[in-house]
């Protein structure tokens, strides 16, 4: 998939993503996470979602074992989705660490000593795309260790004479809204890092809204229809920022870092 969630663009290097964002603003720094998608995935034949369980037991064995605690991962099947295979056969893979430093370390494990414990998912599919992105926070989640939940995607780029510095004011006015409306959930930010496509280079980030259940996401958009969301939004952020329609999936959890 990740048309619309990851056309990344071809960044070779955080810094240089960081130094091109940041220079011109003068922002403050600000805490960005690792996030990486593995997409484009096509499943062996006869092989869907659930024949994933047994190679992510075996890679969990092994990241046990080798005390590898920043971690977590899930597996996103469609909800709301154009193009897709809503039958088990359409799923992407998304991995968090901690911080920079502890996806250094696991990674050089993991290449080092790892990768025949993941040879089990390659019987079961092939990826054609592995994108690393840079996580920002706009709106904390009250309950972010929830093992499962929801999550829609939105690829968006800052309009002409605008920066991230009025991103951020945005983002200031839409909070102060959620909360008075009462809205659950996060929403994140992330900026493109490494291994893009270079077919998106419109794109300048992809916004991510999570919550713990469809019930959840429910109530939200009603609370977001009695509140006049829409208008309210396009006041904050219509001159700011323009955004694709959202896409929806089940977030299946397959894996939970340490919150040390």
């Amino acid at each position: 998939y990740m048309k619309n969630i990851l056309k990344l663009l071809s960044v070779p290097f955080l810094a240089v993503m960081m130094s091109t964002v940041f220079a011109d603003d003068h922002m403050q720094s600000t805490d960005f996470f690792p996030v990486e998608f593995y997409h484009g995935c096509e499943f062996s034949r006869g092989k869907d979602v659930t024949d994933l369980e047994d190679p992510i037991a075996d890679w969990n064995e092994f990241e046990d074992e080798s005390g590898n605690d920043s971690y977590s991962a899930w597996v996103l099947t469609p909800i709301f989705h154009s193009n897709v295979d809503f039958n088990g056969e359409t799923a992407i893979w998304m991995g968090t660490w901690n911080s920079w430093s502890d996806m250094g370390s696991e990674l050089n494990n993991y290449f080092s000593n790892g990768t025949s414990a993941a040879e089990g998912f390659n019987k079961v599919w092939n990826c054609a795309n592995h994108s690393l992105t840079a996580l920002s926070i706009v709106r904390s989640n009250p309950n972010p260790n929830t093992d499962d939940g929801v999550l829609s995607f939105q690829s968006c780029t800052i309009n002409d004479g605008k920066s991230l510095n009025d991103l951020v004011e945005a983002d200031a006015k839409w909070n102060n809204f959620a909360d008075s409306a009462g809205m659950s959930g996060g929403t994140y930010r992330m900026f493109p890092t490494a291994g893009i496509m270079a077919e998106d280079d419109e794109v300048d980030f992809w916004q991510m809204s999570a919550v713990t259940s469809l019930e959840a996401w429910g109530a939200n958009a009603q609370k977001y229809v009695d509140n006049n969301g829409g208008l309210v939004q396009a006041s904050i952020y219509g001159e700011v920022v323009s955004c694709e329609d959202q896409e929806i999936y089940q977030a299946s959890s397959k894996r939970s870092a340490s919150a040390n």
